[in-house]
């Protein structure tokens, strides 16, 4: 039998192909550069697009570049601290603060030959800088005592259009070390310096294209930024608007018969009067919108003592048109005086509760601490005329007995002490450059009369006369003398109740009636009129009393508790504190504005 076969076309089966040894197997040699070209070409735009991604500015990408002490990048343990908390802050506002920890991000800082050129190299779209370089006061405190202050610009700028903004920044601390005390300096400049750029951040065209555009997910992690901006905008104006409003029910109740001189959300302490203006004690606050409590919060200024003229209106402390102060500090402990017809002015300083001073200060700043005690407490400091000497109430610790005490403010010498084991005190006054006056009171029986009594600290042996006596039963407060110490003025309660002068060539009295009360009497220059607090409708209110015709003319009637007077150097007007309860602060501080009315219409 034929075996079939096979059809004419078939092919015999071809064996199976070995795999190539290389590329060149598959494309000649000749056409293998554009391969390589092609993977090349992919290969640099992978890297040009991981490069551009560093590199290209991120709106919401921003470098904090605050030096205090150096820069976190460089080691400052105070900036790393501030730029953490700061860093903290934009975070949750949904910001992308450069972060150390990453070797690419330290090696760009430390490698640029400004932060600026780093920023930009990180593809930061934004930079926050300034240079805090705190005043460094050590203060002479047994176990030493650090102060640092802090008044400085901070910068906000845009690395795409290299446009910046500039706010200000001010702060303090205090500790026993340096860098505690630039610790505490840190912590407390993250809020100011978030508060000092966020809006103009929030404002910037580069972030109001991501805000006002319609990318939800860009849209939604700036949500919570728009809704500080909106509600710190909002509660900025309605705290403006409630000072404003507060001051005008304020002003309008006095009729136009007060000058008001202080800004409307002051806390000024009247210290005294000369020719030409007044001194003046200020504990000035900072309203800002806090990202911890979404509320407003208080930042509170170094306190001062300054010297303004008359004629001027005056403007914050942290306003750059304010005076320069003749002191500034943590805190003045009780009422400083000024120097009667002079340009000093005494305080008692406090070292944030670790000492106190008894300080003497010049118009042209020039201050010197006379006394320092880490236990006593001074109060109600006076200078004499001339300022040889200070008197002061001294305690010798926190709720003791006050003794009275007058140094020589040269050397700090104690040339005089009225010790009150036995005894209490109601008030002293200068009479002239070396007499004191003082209300003193025995306590041998408990209805024994209070005595005015003199001593001339200018002569050894010294020696205290007793040249005045009160009625049985009568009470003598708040002393005060004419400036040529021909008279004294004090309160007087009894059966008599009133004003009290009394001639001190004689040692006669005069009482005139004063209703509703008086307190703290002042004489004007000549010695012609006496103003007074006296118990109003709503508060206390200032008025004067005319000594040629015993006539008292109130100069104000308001709601709020005007105090504390003193007449101008000319006799003109008379100048005192209103004071009322801060309307966004209610239960933490209360408004001081200094004001003065006309004693002649």
């Amino acid at each position: 039998m034929e075996e079939p076969r096979p059809p004419t076309d078939a092919q015999p089966p071809a064996p199976e192909a070995e795999p190539p040894e290389s590329l060149e197997a598959l494309v000649p040699k000749r056409r293998l550069w554009p391969v390589f070209a092609v993977l090349g070409l992919v290969i640099a735009a992978a890297g040009l697009l991981a490069f551009r991604s560093m590199t290209t500015a991120d709106p919401l990408r921003i470098l904090v570049a605050i030096d205090l002490d150096g820069t976190w990048w460089e080691g400052s343990q105070p900036a790393a601290r501030l730029a953490d908390e700061l860093g903290e802050h934009l975070a949750e506002l949904g910001f992308d603060p450069v972060k150390g920890g990453d070797p690419k991000v330290m090696k760009a800082l430390e490698s640029a030959k400004d932060p600026k050129e780093a920023a930009k190299a990180l593809g930061a779209g934004f930079i926050i800088e300034a240079r805090l370089a705190p005043e460094i006061v050590e203060h002479p405190v047994k176990e030493g005592y650090f102060e640092l202050r802090v008044d400085a610009p901070v910068t906000l700028t845009s690395l795409d259009k290299g446009t910046s903004t500039e706010g200000r920044i001010r702060g303090y601390s205090g500790a026993t070390k340096k860098d505690r005390a630039m610790a505490l300096l840190a912590n407390s400049m993250a809020s100011q310096a978030l508060d000092a750029v966020i809006a103009q951040l929030m404002d910037h065209p580069s972030v109001r294209e991501i805000t006002e555009g319609s990318d939800i997910k860009l849209l939604e992690r700036l949500a919570s930024a728009r809704r500080f901006v909106k509600d710190r905008a909002a509660n900025l104006d309605r705290a403006a608007a409630a000072y404003a409003a507060r001051a005008k029910e304020v002003e309008a109740e006095e009729q136009g018969r007060v000058t008001f001189l202080s800004p409307q959300a002051a806390e000024d302490l009247l210290v005294g009067t000369a020719e030409g203006g007044y001194f003046v004690k200020t504990a000035d606050v900072s309203v800002f919108h806090s990202v911890r409590s979404r509320d407003l919060a208080r930042s509170e200024a170094l306190e001062t003592v300054e010297w303004r003229p008359l004629d001027q209106p005056a403007v914050p402390t942290t306003d750059p048109g304010a005076v320069k102060p003749m002191w500034r500090g943590y805190h003045v402990y009780s009422y400083p005086s000024s120097q009667r017809d002079g340009d000093r002015a005494a305080l008692v300083e406090d070292f944030f509760g670790w000492a106190k001073t008894i300080t003497v200060v010049d118009r042209s700043g020039q201050s010197k601490r006379v006394r320092v005690d880490p236990e006593h407490r001074f109060v109600d400091p006076k200078l004499a005329p001339g300022g040889r000497f200070v008197a002061v109430y001294d305690r010798p610790e926190a709720g003791a007995q006050a003794d009275l005490m007058v140094l020589d403010t040269d050397g700090g010498k104690e040339v005089f002490g009225f010790h009150t084991e036995n005894q209490s005190l109601g008030g002293f006054a200068w009479l002239d450059e070396t007499r004191l006056v003082f209300v003193y009171v025995p306590d041998a029986s408990e209805d024994d009369a209070p005595h005015l009594a003199v001593v001339d600290v200018g002569k050894q042996p010294l020696s205290i006369e007793r040249p005045f006596r009160a009625k049985p039963g009568e009470d003598l407060r708040n002393p005060a003398a004419s400036n040529d110490g021909t008279k004294i003025v004090c309160v007087v309660d009894g059966d008599e109740p009133g004003i009290a002068v009394i001639d001190t060539a004689t040692w006669r009295r005069k009482v005139y009636a004063a209703p509703g009360g008086a307190s703290w009497p002042a004489f004007s220059p000549d010695a012609a009129r006496v103003a007074f607090e006296t118990r109003g409708a709503g508060g206390t209110d200032i008025a004067v009393l005319a000594l040629s015709t015993g006539e008292i003319k109130k100069l104000t009637v308001g709601s709020a508790a005007e105090r504390v007077p003193r007449f101008s150097a000319d006799g003109k007007r008379v100048l005192f504190e209103v004071r009322y309860r801060d309307p966004v602060f209610p239960q933490k501080r209360s408004i001081s504005r200094i004001a003065s009315a006309a004693v002649e219409p």
